[in-house]
């Protein structure tokens, strides 16, 4: 009788689940590379040291208020939280770690920061504080890409 339940087990019940997806090899996390994104869409990352952050937790509530101007401007928020969270436009990314990105920036795991990062992947703006998007706006549409940008918008 073991050996039946073995057999049944080995060659019938486990190839079913795994062909199904039920019984699949947890992923393997990649690194979030800003190269996905480069020529694409400006990115305004947002560190914090834990969900429960208030610097992190008014960020979010300064993004919820002025979200109008991401998408005109071709922007990405991305959250990058401690202990390998990242959200991409306010989803939890489970595949992806953050933590080269806190290595390139310099941002410790214990420091709250928002970093401008502009289409060519270079960092345009920082702040160590909450950052209304108007700032963050104005910032970009100073930019010549952002002109240039514009102005073909004003043609259209």
């Amino acid at each position: 009788m073991y050996k039946l339940l073995l057999f049944c087990l080995t060659y019938v019940l486990i190839p079913l689940l795994v062909a199904q997806g039920a019984y699949a090899q947890p992923t393997a996390m990649k690194q979030l590379s800003l190269e996905d994104y480069q020529w694409k869409n400006r990115l305004l990352l947002v560190f914090s040291p834990a969900a429960d952050n208030a610097a992190y937790t008014r960020q979010k509530e300064l993004i919820r208020k002025a979200p109008e101007g991401l998408e005109e401007r071709d922007m990405l928020v991305i959250e990058l939280l401690s202990a390998d969270k990242v959200h991409l436009a306010g989803e939890e990314q489970q595949e992806l770690k953050g933590d080269a990105l806190r290595k390139r920036f310099e941002v410790p795991q214990d420091q709250f920061a928002v970093l401008l990062v502009g289409k060519d992947g270079t960092e345009k703006y920082r702040s160590q504080k909450p950052v209304e998007l108007q700032q963050i706006y104005n910032t970009i549409d100073q930019m010549p890409m952002r002109r240039e940008e514009m102005r073909r918008q004003n043609k259209q």
